[in-house]
């Protein structure tokens, strides 16, 4: 992902509207790029102040942004491994219906 799609992904991020594909390879490019991950941090930053101000919440913006994104990070990975584990039963599945028609075949032959 090139730098120049982060910033409306960042939004899409901090507006908690970047699901799937996108938000792994956003992840994977805030953690490797410093530029993207400052621009991101000061959006945020910028966006969560004005709401705190409003409803007297907490100030530690930086420590929630890292929550955020340690907790998106695992969501991600929680979705990959979900995926392999389907990917797996389904060529459990399919090796054991292939069997059966196997067995099937030779038993009435």
């Amino acid at each position: 992902m090139k730098c120049r799609d982060m910033e409306r992904y960042i939004t899409l991020f901090i507006n908690d509207k970047l699901s799937g594909m996108r938000m792994k390879e956003f992840i994977e490019h805030i953690e490797e790029c410093s530029v993207c991950f400052n621009e991101m941090e000061t959006n945020y930053l910028l966006k969560e102040a004005l709401l705190r101000l409003e409803t007297d919440g907490s100030y530690d913006l930086h420590g929630d942004l890292m929550e955020k994104l340690k907790n998106t990070k695992r969501c991600v990975e929680v979705h990959e491994m979900i995926t392999m584990i389907r990917r797996v039963v389904l060529i459990c599945a399919g090796m054991a219906l292939l069997f059966e028609l196997v067995f099937v075949y030779a038993f009435y032959l």
